[in-house]
C-alpha cells in the first residue's frame, strides 16, 4: 500500500492523474483516490474488495464530465489487495467504457432487508421481521440448507453491525465463511451469502 501522505502521477492516454491511498477517518479501510489534472474526474475505490465474498465491488464517481455522481458496480473485479499503476489504468479504463446513460446504485435501508429474498434451497427456521432499533437482536435469521450448511444473521450492537455467518455441520467455532455488515450493505450480503452455500452444495 502506498503512503498516505504520497500523492503518485500517471499518464493514461496522454492525461494526467494523481491517485494515493488513504485510511478512512471513521473505520481505518484504505480508499484509492483518483484525481486528473484538470479535477473534472474525481473517483474513489476501496481497496482489497476482492476479499469481500459477501459484496460486488464498487466504486464511487465524486465528479465527471460523462457520469452522475454516486456509486456503481465495478466489473471486471480487481485483484486489488495491493494498489499499483496497473489498477489505477483498469480504473480509468472502466470509468471510460460506461455508457453515458448508466445510473448510480441508488442505496438506501430497507425498513425490512429481509423482504423479498429468494433463498432458493433453504428453510427458513427462524426470522424477525421488525428492524425497529429496540428489536434487534442476535437472532435475527436462521435458514438451514442441504449438505447441513446454515445462514445465520445477527445483530451485535452499532459498533459491529449484523453479523453473517455461514456454518457447516453445526460448527460455530469455525464458520465457513463471515462478515459484518450495515443495514445499507445487509441485503446484498445475505444474496451473495445464499449464492455462496448454493455453490458449496453443489461442489459436494
Amino acid at each position: 500500500m502506498i503512503s498516505a501522505k504520497r500523492k503518485r502521477k500517471l499518464v493514461y492516454k496522454d492525461k494526467l492523474y494523481y491517485w494515493f491511498v488513504k485510511l478512512d477517518e471513521y473505520y481505518g479501510e484504505p480508499y484509492l483516490t483518483i484525481i486528473s489534472e484538470d479535477k473534472k474526474l474525481y473517483l474513489n475505490y476501496l481497496a482489497n474488495q476482492i476479499s469481500d465474498d459477501f459484496s460486488y465491488p464498487k466504486i464511487s464517481v465524486l465528479k465527471s464530465d460523462k457520469m452522475q455522481k454516486g456509486t456503481y458496480f465495478f466489473s471486471p473485479p480487481l485483484a486489488d489487495e495491493t494498489i499499483s499503476a496497473h489498477h489505477i489504468g483498469a480504473i480509468l479504463n472502466w470509468h471510460d467504457t460506461q455508457n453515458e446513460d448508466i445510473k448510480p446504485i441508488k442505496q438506501k435501508a430497507l425498513k425490512n432487508p429481509f423482504e423479498n429474498i429468494d433463498f432458493k434451497n433453504g428453510t427458513v427456521t427462524h426470522i424477525e421481521n421488525d428492524f425497529s432499533r429496540e428489536s434487534l437482536r442476535e437472532d435475527m435469521l436462521q435458514v438451514s440448507y442441504p449438505k447441513n450448511y446454515l445462514l445465520d444473521v445477527g445483530w451485535y450492537g452499532s459498533s459491529k453491525g449484523f453479523r453473517i455467518l455461514i456454518i457447516k455441520n453445526q460448527n460455530w467455532e469455525t464458520p465457513v465463511a463471515q462478515t459484518q455488515k450495515g443495514v445499507y450493505q445487509l441485503h446484498e450480503a445475505i444474496l451473495r451469502a445464499i449464492e455462496i452455500i448454493e455453490q458449496f452444495v453443489l461442489e459436494q
